[in-house]
């Protein structure tokens, strides 16, 4: 079965907002700006996707996000930074489940903007919409034991370490560890 978000159905990608950050529906006019960050290697080292080799996979990227969002499995907001309007990254919040109000982040961003806290910044933004507009009651990070500043972004943003398991995710040609990460509706602080 596949999730849905909850009976609010939303209709568009809303657009949220940081001090640094708009978060926002990805547009076919992103293609060029996402290209430029998923194409690095180094981007998509610890990421189940390839880094993208041409536009095409950027296009095929933005169609697949619009399909994800259409069948309310997905909502995919691209992280633009306010001060270049530029697309720097995107952050998800998907696998909603309705009945036990638990959902799944994800995130991307260029390395040009890495170590900054923004990627932070998105992850307590998307946090604050799971639990107040979808209703979330759990909302779960996990990543690749390796990737260090993936779980440091988690944990400055509050979620709690719950534990790693081991040859999870055959990944790249290897099985690897993930460690889980989560927050609480009542463990959200201002």
């Amino acid at each position: 079965m596949t999730g849905s978000f909850n009976s609010n159905n939303i209709k568009e990608v809303p657009r949220l907002e940081t001090d640094r950050l708009i978060l926002r529906g990805f547009s076919p006019n992103d293609k060029y700006d996402i290209f430029e960050y998923a194409s690095v290697p180094s981007v998509t080292q610890y990421l189940p996707w390839e880094f993208h080799k041409s536009l095409d996979d950027t296009e095929a990227f933005l169609k697949l996000s619009a399909e994800m969002f259409a069948s309310q499995d997905n909502i995919d907001f691209a992280v633009e930074l306010k001060s270049e309007k530029k697309v720097i990254g995107g952050i998800s919040i998907r696998k909603w489940n309705d009945k036990n109000r638990c959902a799944d982040i994800g995130y991307v961003l260029s390395p040009k903007y890495w170590n900054r806290g923004i990627i932070t910044e998105a992850i307590k933004r998307v946090i604050r919409f799971g639990f107040e507009v979808l209703n979330a009651n759990r909302i779960e990070a996990h990543c690749d034991e390796e990737n260090i500043p993936s779980f440091r972004a988690m944990e400055k943003a509050g979620m709690r370490y719950e534990g790693t398991l081991k040859d999870k995710v055959f990944l790249k040609g290897k099985f690897i560890n993930i460690k889980f990460y989560s927050i609480l509706k009542e463990e959200l602080s201002e």
